[in-house]
C-alpha cells in the first residue's frame, strides 16, 4: 500500500525472488497489470470483494500463472474461500480497531483445510510472535510496518531474520 507500479518493477529487475502485488484488486484489469509487471502473486481481501468476485479473480489469475493470497480477518471472510486458492493470510489486526489479536488468527487457522498453507499477517513485531504463531500451524508471515517504521528497514529486516536463525524457528 502506498507503494506504486515503479516500485515493483524496481524489485522486479533487482531480484528473483517471488513478487506479490499488495493493493486491492477490485478489478480484473490489475491483475493482467500485475502479471506485466512482473508480480508472482496478487492480494484478494475478502473483505471488500464478494464470494464470486474471489472466484472470478482467482480463475483469472491462476489461468495467467499468478498465486493468489486470500486475506481474511473474520468468520463471515472465512465463507468466502474455495478450494482453487492454497495461500490464504489471516491478518492479525483488526482493521476497524487496530487492535492484534493471534488468537482470532489461530482459530481462523483451524479452520481452513489442512494442506492451506496458512500465512499471518500484520502486527509481527518480535521474532517471538513467529515462534508461537509457527506452533499453530503457520508456514508463512507478512511483516511491513515493524520494518517500515524504521530508519533503515533493511537493516531491520536483516536483524529481525539474523534473530529468527539463531534460535532456528527457520
Amino acid at each position: 500500500f502506498g507503494g506504486s507500479l515503479e516500485d515493483l518493477l524496481t524489485s522486479r529487475a533487482s531480484c528473483k525472488m517471488p513478487l506479490l502485488r499488495k493493493e486491492f484488486i477490485v478489478d480484473p484489469y490489475q491483475i493482467i497489470e500485475a502479471k506485466s509487471i512482473g508480480a508472482n502473486a496478487i492480494l484478494l481481501i475478502a473483505s471488500v470483494l464478494t464470494k464470486a468476485e474471489i472466484k472470478t479473480f482467482t480463475t483469472l489469475a491462476h489461468s495467467i500463472g499468478l498465486e493468489v493470497l486470500l486475506e481474511i480477518h473474520t468468520e463471515q471472510e472465512l465463507e468466502k474461500y474455495n478450494s482453487d486458492i492454497s495461500l490464504v493470510g489471516i491478518n492479525n489486526r483488526n482493521l476497524n480497531t487496530f487492535e492484534v489479536d493471534f488468537e482470532n488468527a489461530i482459530r481462523l487457522a483451524k479452520a481452513l483445510p489442512e494442506q492451506t498453507v496458512k500465512i499471518a499477517e500484520s502486527g509481527i513485531s518480535d521474532y517471538k510472535n513467529i515462534e508461537y504463531l509457527k506452533t499453530h500451524g503457520f508456514d508463512g508471515f507478512l511483516i511491513g510496518e515493524n520494518f517500515m517504521k524504521t530508519e533503515n528497514p533493511g537493516l531491520a529486516c536483516k536483524t529481525f531474520i539474523e534473530h529468527i536463525n539463531k534460535n532456528k524457528l527457520t
